[in-house]
């Protein structure tokens, strides 16, 4: 994840007349909510040794949910600990421990203490506003097993607020977990890096964070990272720091050529992202058929709605 933590940008340029033009025609309207008829395919049951660890943890229950930091008396929505704590979420924790019971109960006290502290719950749309107001990063649409996509623009970066920055990663997040049909538990990333430059990497402390944020408290949620249009010096620089990447991780990270043949090379690292994404499912700067345009009036609503449902 330290790899894709670096895709972000600084500062997003102003769109050309000529694209002004041509978004005129495309659609607005986001795709939060799958459709009934879309394919999905739901997250493996756990194995033998991974029901042991959870039936382990469930009898830990009352200790897991026992003495929580406080939530201040704000007015904002309150962290339900008990609803949160089912028996999927308990799995993505023990898969991503390995079996290992001790170590995924004292991760998910870990998220549970943050769910109090950080309270990702009660970020609201409203204070995330100027965050989304570029489209730098937003879910829409689903793959091709029901996985929420994340689309990622290295070259529309807005603000300057590391803070920021890292809810906004987080309030996406969850609004892909909102998102995901009954049975799905991860996303699929759509990260255009065709305009990134070097000098665009964000500081190194907000990149740490970022990682600490989604390795400790999203385990298990991440199934593709699609790098779309990278250009040769960043594929050169992610030759040389791939050997230190967790190979779990490298494996879920893959480049698509959109402005080419966007197929597969001789490199199994290029994919053809129509493998993952149906094309009426993709956007078409993806290399999809779906004529979309981030307008922050038209999905804004959207993603309200999306929210005060999840409160409900």
């Amino acid at each position: 994840m330290s790899f894709i933590s670096s895709l972000w940008a600084r500062k997003a340029p102003e769109p050309t007349p000529a694209e002004k033009e041509l978004e005129a025609t495309y659609e607005t309207m986001p795709r939060l909510v799958a459709p009934v008829d879309l394919p999905v395919d739901p997250t493996p049951g756990p194995t033998g040794g991974e029901q042991l660890a959870i039936d382990a943890i469930v009898q830990q229950r009352g200790d897991l949910l026992a003495d929580l930091p406080a939530e201040p008396a704000d007015g904002s929505p309150r962290f339900d600990a008990d609803k949160w704590l089912d028996e999927q979420r308990i799995l993505l924790y023990v898969r991503a421990n390995k079996g290992d019971e001790e170590q995924a109960r004292v991760r998910l006290r870990n998220t549970l203490h943050w769910h109090c502290t950080y309270r990702p719950h009660a970020i609201t749309p409203a204070s995330m506003r100027n965050e989304g107001a570029s489209g730098k990063q937003y879910v829409n649409g689903f793959d091709r097993s029901g996985r929420p996509l994340i689309y990622m623009y290295s070259h529309r970066q807005n603000t300057k607020d590391a803070n920021d920055h890292l809810r906004w990663v987080v309030y996406t997040m969850e609004q892909a977990i909102r998102s995901m049909p009954v049975g799905v538990t991860k996303v699929t990333m759509i990260i255009d890096v065709s305009k990134y430059s070097m000098s665009q990497a964000v500081p190194l402390s907000t990149a740490r964070e970022f990682l600490h944020v989604l390795e400790s408290h999203y385990p298990e949620r991440l199934h593709k990272a699609l790098v779309l249009g990278p250009p040769s010096y960043f594929v050169m620089f992610y030759r040389i720091v791939s050997p230190f990447i967790d190979p779990v991780t490298k494996a879920k990270i893959a480049f698509v050529d959109v402005a080419g043949d966007r197929g597969k090379r001789a490199d199994d690292t290029w994919v053809d992202i129509l493998d993952f994404v149906a094309p009426e499912q993709l956007q078409a700067d993806a290399g999809g058929s779906w004529n979309f345009a981030y307008k922050q009036d038209a999905y804004w609503p959207e993603l309200e709605r999306s929210y005060q449902e999840s409160l409900a």
